[in-house]
């Protein structure tokens, strides 16, 4: 089963990754609401996402799972004040992360088939892909849940939700972009 070898490569070298991890979020620009964490629950957090990984492709890598998870992970975000991007960036940081563990010099040994291959990638893809939408859906499901039906936001107040992650109002320019470049 294609699977499997995922499943390997990921138990193999969790802790490696799961590191690595943590130290490009923490030097990373981007990720700055992350950078509040210690190294224990930095390195928790990246781990949960490669866990869960694990999980889903030992379950037959089917979508229900992935979009369960990662509404969550979306709902909680928002709860903690994350910027919508920084968690995307956060899903990018580890299937590139993943993609340096996967040895291609398999695939041009004949370990992998050329369909196989693009099994491999096709499968975890789907993950994080899946993933990154199902963020976005959980991360808004829960901010339009919190929003009270009679009051509008203002332009300011929108752009400081999304841009900070913040439901406190804060002065926000306005030639601020609302998705922070990368």
């Amino acid at each position: 089963m294609i699977t499997t070898g995922l499943v390997k490569i990921v138990k193999s070298n969790l802790e490696e990754m799961t590191k690595l991890w943590a130290d490009e979020a923490r030097k990373s620009e981007v990720m700055k609401t992350y950078h509040k964490f210690d190294d224990a629950e930095l390195q928790k957090r990246g781990s949960a996402v490669f866990e869960n990984l694990i999980k889903w492709l030992e379950a037959g890598a089917h979508s229900e799972e992935v979009e369960h998870y990662f509404e969550e992970v979306g709902k909680s975000r928002l709860e903690e004040g994350f910027p919508l991007t920084e968690v995307h960036y956060a899903v990018y940081l580890t299937k590139k992360i993943f993609w340096s563990f996967v040895d291609w010099r398999d695939a041009i040994s004949g370990k992998f088939e050329t369909a196989h291959a693009t099994q491999v990638m096709s499968v975890f893809n789907n993950y994080f892909d899946l993933g990154n939408f199902h963020i976005t859906e959980g991360y808004f499901n829960e901010l339009f849940e919190n929003l009270d039906d009679n009051k509008k936001f203002t332009k300011n107040e929108l752009k400081n939700i999304l841009l900070l992650g913040k439901k406190e109002l804060e002065n926000i320019e306005d030639d601020e972009f609302i998705w922070r470049h990368v």
